[in-house]
């Protein structure tokens, strides 16, 4: 879709430029004479230096209009890329707790935007949630270690909440935006792929995230379903004014 966005603007801007060739020939060909003197002639397919500042002129004038817009889209495929690498990370926790049987740890470090996968190796379910080193547990081993400001993404556009005049309502799925703790969000999926609390229920977890440079263009939210470990990826839609999956 990106792609197609780009190439389509890229169409315009060229569609544009050639017909503000012919309008300057055009205009070269009306008035034959500049300052008193009689235009020199030209080639059938040559161009005069007068055509030629024209050209010049109007280039500067497309290129400010169209590398804004060019700009715009890259930032916001970059963004579409962290939601999507966030969604990969989340599945990767969950498929790995399931096939190892044991507790798998997401978490996302608002500090350094990284995204860690922890391995815990000791006892799933509530256990481990009260314990007061989690996730920081005994024996613990970090399987992987993602960061989320790459492909020139600064990491000060990564944003964590939802963006000023975007209404902050449950998601489709009933959950809410959850907050962080100490600047982290910790998702531990247990052995059947299932999310729980400290009390051994089923509980849905929310992360809404966006560019700071683009807030409402790149608004995104990614939820955890607790009973069935479900993962979805949602973005705002200003036509709809909600989160949409």
């Amino acid at each position: 879709m990106i792609s197609n966005n780009l190439q389509t603007k890229a169409d315009e801007t060229g569609r544009a430029l050639a017909g503000a060739i012919c309008d300057a020939r055009r205009v070269i060909d009306f008035y034959p004479i500049v300052r008193g003197r009689p235009a020199k002639a030209v080639a059938p397919n040559g161009y005069s230096i007068i055509e030629t500042l024209i050209v010049v002129a109007l280039i500067g004038v497309l290129s400010a209009l169209a590398v804004p817009q060019l700009i715009a889209e890259r930032r916001l495929s970059r963004s579409i890329g962290v939601t999507r690498e966030i969604l990969s990370q989340l599945r990767q926790a969950r498929q790995l707790a399931m096939s190892q049987r044991q507790a798998i740890t997401f978490q996302y470090d608002n500090a350094t935007k990284q995204i860690l996968i922890i391995d815990h190796n000791s006892n799933v379910g509530p256990l481990l949630l009260t314990d007061p080193s989690y996730p920081n547990t005994a024996g613990r081993v970090i399987v992987s270690t993602t960061p989320l400001a790459t492909g020139g993404l600064d990491s000060s556009e990564i944003t964590i909440g939802i963006p000023t005049g975007v209404p902050n309502a449950p998601l489709g799925d009933g959950i809410s935006m959850t907050a962080l703790t100490n600047n982290q969000l910790n998702v531990t999926f247990q052995p059947d792929g299932s999310v729980i609390d400290l009390n051994g229920n089923p509980t849905g977890t929310a992360l809404f995230i966006y560019n700071n440079r683009a807030a409402r263009g790149t608004a995104a939210a990614i939820s955890v379903v607790g009973a069935s470990g479900r993962i979805k990826i949602w973005r705002y839609d200003s036509n709809a004014n909600a989160y949409a999956e």
